[in-house]
């Protein structure tokens, strides 16, 4: 079961839970616990992120580069 996305404003930044930053970024959520500070928690404990200010810093970090997924006609060749 999966939690449901947390978005919430303050100070006119957006602050979006680790998961929900990474499928808009996509990275992954262990790229952006060890990059990103956490900007806030929500009442239940769970850590909330600034996206503009990770998306920054995320432009800096390469992603690694992805091979493409083989087919089976292409894998037959």
């Amino acid at each position: 079961m999966s939690r449901p996305p947390i978005v919430r404003f303050a100070d006119g930044r957006a602050l979006v839970d680790r998961a929900s930053l990474a499928r808009l970024t996509g990275r992954s959520v262990n790229t952006i616990r060890g990059t990103c500070p956490v900007a806030d928690r929500d009442r239940t404990g769970r850590p909330l992120y600034d996206a503009q200010q990770c998306a920054v810093i995320l432009a800096t970090k390469p992603q690694r580069k992805q091979h493409p997924k083989l087919t089976p006609a292409a894998a037959a060749a």
